[in-house]
């Protein structure tokens, strides 16, 4: 499966990253079916996926814990399914993805289960239905409307799968598999972006040194290599940070995949 353009994991910070994948569903239609059997797959490849009814810790408020999940994410998938636009929760969270993938380049994968796609974009049928709803019941938040009809037709136009002609159980393969390759995408950037900030603080390391024995007087390149020094201090806890955290978030998804 090809990835959207706009998918980009560039720009990505791994240290706000708490979970790999957030997972986008109208409960009543999928919990118990696709979207379970989805998580426990993801789950079982060690891969740490957000669901509220699991992954909501106690006394935390569903409303703010939500879009803190998404932020927290690397990947979020969206499952449309014939009703998702009847729930307003489900439509803030697509706004919200919608606005990590253009400021955090948080990958969006869109899984059409059991909706044709076009209905999405175009809002036919249920989605029309929908959305009738929705302008008679917020006729004074009618920007809050149209924002939801944009997101779902920006959405339904990102690379992703449709379950038409599929068992779920090869769809689910599909998905685990596709998100892992674009984990491992992520990761090896992280990687490549901590060995380039090592070497980057070796050599300035030695610039510093060298430019202490040097014992230079000038007051103002005095003050500059303290400030200098203060960087390389942040840079230096920055790069502990983001070892700690993906050891964490590994021993947090060893933990999850043995319970289940």
């Amino acid at each position: 499966m090809a990835a959207s353009p706009s998918s980009s994991s560039s720009g990505v910070d791994p240290t706000q990253h708490k979970y790999d994948v957030f997972i986008s569903f109208r409960g009543d239609e999928t919990r118990l079916k696709f979207t379970s059997h989805l998580y426990r797959a993801l789950i079982r490849n060690n891969i740490k996926a957000y669901i509220d009814e699991i992954s909501l810790e106690k006394g935390e408020v569903i409303s703010r814990a939500l879009p803190k999940a998404i932020e927290e994410s690397s990947i979020s998938i969206i499952v449309f399914s014939k009703d998702y636009a009847s729930s307003t929760w489900c439509l803030d969270e697509l706004v919200h993805i919608l606005k990590c993938q253009k400021e955090k380049f948080q990958i969006v994968l869109p899984i059409f289960y059991e909706v044709d796609p076009s209905n999405i974009r175009k809002q036919k049928e249920s989605y029309h239905t929908s959305f009738v709803q929705h302008e008679q019941r917020f006729s004074n938040e009618i920007e809050k409307v149209r924002q939801w009809r944009k997101a779902l037709e920006e959405a339904s136009g990102n690379s992703g799968w449709d379950s038409q002609g599929k068992s779920e159980a090869s769809l689910v393969d599909e998905v685990v598999k596709d998100v892992k390759e674009k984990l491992k995408y992520i990761g090896e950037g992280v990687k490549k972006m901590l060995e380039g900030l090592e070497t980057d603080l070796e050599s300035a390391n030695k610039f510093l040194e060298d430019a202490e024995e040097k014992q230079l007087t000038d007051e103002n390149v005095r003050k500059w290599l303290l400030e200098m020094k203060e960087v390389m201090y942040r840079a230096d806890a920055l790069k502990d940070k983001i070892k700690y955290e993906e050891l964490k978030r590994k021993a947090e998804s060893d933990s999850e995949a043995q319970r289940h």
